[in-house]
C-alpha cells in the first residue's frame, strides 16, 4: 500500500496511471453497453465476433509506425495524441445504425488504441528508466482499476436509460479534463530510434515474451468483450447482474497489480508469470461449472492470475541485452495485437456453433500454452 501512495504522488507517475485509467474506464463502459449495442443491430455472436476483429485490425495496421511517430514526438505528445484520438473515436461505435458503420467505427477506434497503448507503456519505462524503480505493474493496476470503474458504474447509467452514446461522452469529457491536466507532468525522454527501421519479427530474447503476450491477451479480450455476453446470455444472469463480471474481472487484476511489484520483488519475476498461469487457468475451470455466481468466481480468479503477466511481459521485455526498449515492448505489443486480431472471430465462431462456453474452453488451452513456454523460456532469457 505504501508503494501505491508514492505511485499516487509523484507526479510523473501519477500522469501515466491517468492515462492508463482513462483508456479503461472508457473500454469497460463500452464493454458494458456491448449487448445493447448487439441486440440493437441484431446481430449474432458470429456477426459481433467479427465486428470486434476490426478493431485490433486498426491498431495493428498501424503499428509499424508508431515507433516513428513516438521518435517524432517522444512520449508526452504521443501518448497525448493517442489518448486523444481514443476518446474521440470510442464513442463512435454506439453511433452506427447498420453493420457496416459499426465495424468502420471500430476500425477507427482501433488506430487510436494501438498508439495510445504504445505511448503510454513507453511513458511508464521512461519513468522506470529515469527514476529508477518499478512502476509498471502498477501503472496496468490503474488500467484495470479503471476498467472496473468503467463497468461498475454502467450499471447505474443503464438504470437512468442514458444511451450509450451519452454514456460514452460523459466519460470521455471527464477522463480528458483529467488527462489534459496532468499531462504537463509526462516524461519527455530522448527516443533511443534515431533511424526508421523496417518492420521485423521480435528478437530471440524477447520471443517468449512475445508467446506468452499472444496467449495472454487473447484472453484477457476475449473476456473483455464477451464476459457481459456469457453471463446475460448463456448463464441467463439479470442485466444489471451481467455487467459486474467484467467489473470483478477488472477488479480483482488491479488488486494483483498493485501489489505486483512488491511481489516481484520477493519471489521473481518467472514465479509470477508461472503462479499467474496457474491461477488464470483454475478460474477458467471455475468459470465453466454452469452457474453465474461460479462464474463471477471465476471472473475475479482469472483477473487475479493474469494480473501480473503482461506488465511483467512489457517491463522483462525492456530490459533484456541488446534490444532497445521501445522495441522489445513493440513485440510483445504486436504479438498481443494479433491474438486479438483472432480472439473475437475464434470466439464468435465457436459461440455461434458450439456455445460460447466452448469458447471459454479455448481460452482454458491458450492459458496452458502459455504455462509451458513460461517454464521453457524461464532458462533462455535473463530476468531482471
Amino acid at each position: 500500500m505504501k508503494k501505491i501512495i508514492l505511485f499516487i504522488k509523484n507526479k510523473q507517475s501519477r500522469a501515466v496511471g491517468t492515462v492508463f485509467m482513462t483508456m479503461a474506464i472508457m473500454f469497460g463502459a463500452w464493454v458494458a453497453r456491448l449487448p445493447e449495442i448487439k441486440d440493437q443491430l441484431g446481430l449474432s455472436e458470429g456477426q459481433l465476433g467479427l465486428a470486434l476483429f476490426f478493431m485490433p485490425l486498426g491498431a495493428t495496421l498501424l503499428l509499424p509506425f508508431f515507433g516513428r511517430i513516438s521518435a517524432a514526438l517522444k512520449e508526452r505528445r504521443s501518448t497525448m495524441l493517442g489518448i486523444s484520438a481514443f476518446l474521440l473515436t470510442v464513442v463512435l461505435p454506439a453511433l452506427a445504425t447498420n453493420y457496416l458503420m459499426l465495424t468502420i467505427a471500430l476500425l477507427f477506434v482501433g488506430f487510436a488504441m494501438g498508439l495510445a497503448n504504445v505511448a503510454m507503456n513507453a511513458s511508464a519505462a521512461a519513468v522506470e528508466r529515469t527514476e529508477k524503480k518499478s512502476i509498471m505493474s502498477a501503472c496496468h493496476g490503474f488500467f484495470s482499476l479503471g476498467g472496473m470503474i468503467g463497468a461498475s458504474t454502467s450499471s447505474l447509467f443503464i438504470q437512468l436509460e442514458v444511451s450509450p452514446f451519452w454514456h460514452l461522452v460523459f466519460w470521455a469529457v471527464l477522463m480528458g479534463s483529467a488527462c489534459f491536466l496532468s499531462s504537463k507532468y509526462l516524461l519527455e525522454t530522448e527516443v533511443e530510434e534515431k533511424k526508421r527501421e523496417k518492420f521485423s519479427l521480435p528478437p530471440k530474447s524477447v520471443l517468449g515474451f512475445a508467446l506468452v503476450g499472444f496467449c495472454i491477451m487473447t484472453s484477457e479480450g476475449a473476456i473483455t468483450d464477451w464476459s457481459t455476453i456469457y453471463l446475460k446470455e448463456t448463464l441467463s444472469a439479470p442485466g444489471t447482474v451481467a455487467s459486474f463480471g467484467f467489473a470483478i474481472f477488472a477488479g480483482f487484476m488491479a488488486l494483483g497489480r498493485f501489489f505486483g511489484d512488491q511481489l516481484i520483488a520477493v519471489f521473481g519475476s518467472n514465479r509470477m508469470l508461472v503462479a499467474g498461469c496457474l491461477l488464470g487457468l483454475f478460474g477458467l475451470l471455475v468459470l465453466q461449472h454452469g452457474y453465474y455466481g461460479f462464474a463471477l468466481v471465476g471472473f475475479g480468479l482469472i483477473g487475479l492470475g493474469y494480473s501480473i503477466i503482461i506488465p511483467t511481459l512489457f517491463s522483462q521485455s525492456a530490459k533484456q541485452e541488446g534490444v532497445k526498449a521501445s522495441v522489445g515492448i513493440a513485440s510483445v505489443a504486436s504479438s498481443g495485437y494479433i491474438g486479438l486480431l483472432l480472439g473475437p472471430v475464434i470466439i464468435g465462431f465457436v459461440a455461434e456453433h458450439w456455445g460460447l462456453g466452448n469458447g471459454f474452453m479455448f481460452l482454458t488451452g491458450l492459458t496452458a500454452i502459455a504455462l509451458v513456454v513460461v517454464f521453457l523460456n524461464s532458462s533462455r532469457v535473463k530476468f531482471k
